[in-house]
Formats: structure tokens, C-alpha cells, sequence
């Protein structure tokens, strides 16, 4: 009879251990695109949760939940699709409410911890409905230009984004801020320029899948594509700028293999996984016909924009060199990887952080792509 009472006390014990056991919130994260909106809320592993929406309303319950006081604050993002936030708590229950400006297609899904994510995350996405896949959608093609007016079209690519921050400093400087910034101020003199039009890739922050850049640069019929990035090494030692252009082969040395598969890693945000070799869009566009002269054109191109950053500071390397980057295989055109400085050197990190320097490198790009024309 004890041990029956005491097995008895025991599995009660076990139960309300468990009825007490409650996944932990630990942070809210939002991202805005032109085609989809992108929640993702760190968790503990086995998060029980449930999405609806009807009438403008998407409502996501998750149960045996506890936020913490800091994430709470980040829950009351707005952009163009979400409007309003509210939270409702019943019992051991958690309820949000998103007010939304349309009707949209839901996608909710969880991922689990890697090397950049050390909790699971539940990723909850807003498509817009005209543009649901982001594989498949469509990039908004421009007109011919017209060639007296505009005759040249530049695709500039600010790297990273979104839940991909790329290197991240020592003083927690992002690259895909660094990217971008520098990026804008690229287009932003190209687009001052006769005869010129600069395209991005990204505006804001937010993810592009890596076969989406190269689909956005033969949308735009662009002339020439310059990818920007901001490159780290474990040493703090290591300065200056590179260029880099496509191998069919990969990387030329063993710090360009590095480089590039830190680079390649995309699409299922946070997840490291290589570009599938049996992509079959990439594959066909991989080394057409014209891939010879694309390569030298390439390295004139990386020469040029080398010239000019080696008047403003330390160059890396002082020739182009090549590793097998996936946003370089856009056919037929002329394209360089350009890693601007070390986000690992705390000081080259100051510089990146510093708006005349910034303007300094963009400058530098810009001439280096005026005199690769000339």
C-alpha cells in the first residue's frame, strides 16, 4: 500500500512538474520586404502554437508560454502589412493579435538551433498574394532604355540582409548595415551621372536569396554587376580592401575558399547550407558562351575599382582575385565581389562605422566603375 501511494505521489509530482514547464519567449524579430513580411520568435524546443487569420486578422496562440520583459517590448512592430499588435494572456496561454492591411498567404514553420541560432525559431511569413513563392516571383521588369538617355545599367548588391547579418564585428558592427549603406551611396552618385541608372538588389533590410539577385540582374538587363561586403578573419590583424571575380574552379587560394563558403551559405535564413549543384537554373547559366570574355572583363572591371580604393587605403590584395561566388554567375556580364575592409580590425571597423568614410569607399567604386567604361 506505501508503494502504491508513494508511485501515486510520485507520477502526481511528474505531472505538475510538467504542467509547470513552460516554453520561454526569448525574442521577437521582424523583417520587411517588398514581397513578404517575416516574424521569427526564438523558443525553447517543442513550442505548441497555432495560426489563423480571418477578417484582417492573423492571430497566433502559443501555449504553456512565459515572454521575457525585454522581448515583450520588441513585440509592436508595424510595417505596410502589419498595422497594430495587441496581446492577450489566458492563463498559461498567449494570444496576438497582428491587425494586418490585407489578406495575405501564411506560412508558419519551425527551425532548430545551428551555429549562427543558438534557440529554435518559430517562423511565421506574410506573402503578398501576387507574389507568394518567393522562388518563382516575378521581378518588375523595366523598359528598354532609351539609349540616349540612359545606356548603361549597373546592378550594385548590397550583401547580407534580413536574418542575415553577415560578419559581424568586434564592436557588434553588422555587415549587412555596412552593405547597404555603402551600397545607397554607390547608386545614389551612379544615378547623378548621364547616361547611367544604378539598380538594387536589396533597399532594406531584408533577405534575397542569392538565384533571386541573379534573376533581378537579368530582369533589369543591367551591363555590369558589383556586389559589396565587408570581409572578416578570425585574426584582428588582417586590413584592407579585395576584389574578387567568378572561378569556375573556386577559390584561388585557400583565404578565397574561406571567403566563399562563408558567402554561399543562403536561403533557409540561419540554415548553413550550400547552393545545391543540382540547381538547374544556376547550372544553365553557370559558363555560356560568352563566359570568356565575361571573365576578362571581370578582372578589367575588379582592376579598376582596385586602383581607386588603393587611394584611399590599404589594399588586401592588389590584384583581383577569384573564388566561385554564386552571386557572380549572373552570364554575359561583367561582375566583381568587392570586400570593401575588415569588420574584424577594430580600427577599418571605426572606419566602416564613419559616414565620410563610407562615402570615400562608395566614391571609389563609382570611379573605378566610370573608368573601367572609358
Amino acid at each position: 500500500m506505501r508503494k502504491l501511494l508513494a508511485l501515486l505521489v510520485g507520477l502526481f509530482l511528474l505531472s505538475s512538474c510538467y504542467a509547470d514547464k513552460k516554453t520561454t519567449l526569448y525574442d521577437f524579430r521582424f523583417w520587411s520586404s517588398p514581397e513578404r513580411t517575416r516574424i521569427v520568435i526564438d523558443t525553447d524546443q517543442g513550442v505548441r502554437f497555432s495560426v489563423k487569420q480571418q477578417n484582417k486578422q492573423l492571430t497566433l496562440n502559443i501555449r504553456q508560454a512565459k515572454i521575457l520583459q525585454d522581448t515583450y517590448k520588441k513585440l509592436f512592430y508595424t510595417d505596410q502589412r502589419l498595422l497594430n499588435t495587441h496581446i492577450k494572456r489566458n492563463k498559461t496561454t498567449y494570444r496576438l493579435n497582428f491587425e494586418l492591411a490585407n489578406s495575405y498567404q501564411i506560412k508558419s514553420y519551425t527551425l532548430k538551433p545551428n551555429e549562427k541560432y543558438k534557440h529554435h525559431r518559430l517562423v511565421i511569413d506574410l506573402y503578398d498574394k501576387n507574389k507568394a513563392q518567393p522562388i518563382t516571383a516575378k521581378v518588375k521588369k523595366i523598359s528598354r532604355p532609351n539609349k540616349q538617355s540612359i545606356t548603361k545599367i549597373i546592378l550594385i548588391d548590397a550583401g547580407h540582409g534580413g536574418e542575415d547579418p553577415g560578419a559581424i564585428g568586434r564592436k557588434h558592427t553588422l555587415e549587412k548595415r555596412i552593405t547597404l549603406s555603402i551600397a545607397k551611396k554607390i547608386a545614389k552618385k551612379i544615378n547623378a551621372t548621364k547616361g547611367m541608372k544604378a539598380v538594387l538588389t536589396r533597399k532594406g533590410d531584408y533577405h534575397v536569396r542569392l538565384s533571386k539577385r541573379i534573376r533581378i540582374t537579368q530582369a533589369n538587363k543591367a551591363s555590369l554587376f558589383v556586389s559589396i561586403h565587408a570581409d572578416s578573419v578570425v585574426s584582428s590583424k588582417a586590413k584592407g580592401a579585395s576584389v574578387y571575380t567568378l572561378s569556375k574552379r573556386g577559390g584561388s587560394t585557400n583565404f578565397a575558399r574561406r571567403l566563399e563558403r562563408s558567402q554561399n551559405t543562403v536561403d533557409q535564413f540561419g540554415v548553413n547550407k550550400h547552393i545545391n549543384k543540382k540547381d538547374q537554373y544556376l547550372n544553365k547559366i553557370l559558363w555560356d558562351l560568352s563566359r570568356k570574355d565575361r571573365d576578362i572583363q571581370s578582372q578589367k572591371l575588379g582592376r579598376k575599382i582596385l586602383a581607386q580604393l588603393g587611394k584611399i587605403g590599404k589594399l588586401h590584395k592588389k590584384k583581383p582575385q577569384r573564388a566561385g561566388f554564386v552571386v557572380l554567375k549572373t552570364p554575359a556580364i561583367p561582375s566583381v565581389l568587392v570586400e570593401t575592409a575588415f569588420i574584424s580590425n577594430p580600427e577599418e571597423e571605426r572606419r566602416l562605422n564613419n559616414t565620410k568614410e563610407q562615402n570615400k569607399i562608395a566614391n571609389a567604386i563609382y570611379q573605378g566603375i566610370l573608368n573601367y567604361y572609358k
